[in-house]
């Protein structure tokens, strides 16, 4: 298996990921994040964080 040369700052947590874990903890989308994460499937993961951003009213992302 290949190693990422990516460090932990810069790694995106995947969709299929997300939702796995979240069901282990029990969470559970809100309907808007729901239709925000539909909307957003195939943006690319800086495109996607930019609307999760803007969505909880973050002003700019940290990130370069």
């Amino acid at each position: 298996m290949k190693k990422s040369n990516r460090g932990p700052q810069e790694r995106t947590l995947g969709a299929k990921a997300y939702a796995s874990m979240a069901k282990v903890e029990g969470l559970r989308l809100s309907k808007e994040s729901a239709a925000r994460l539909e909307r957003t499937k195939g943006l690319s993961p800086e495109k996607r964080r930019a609307e999760v951003l803007r969505a909880y009213g973050a002003d700019a992302p940290k990130r370069k």
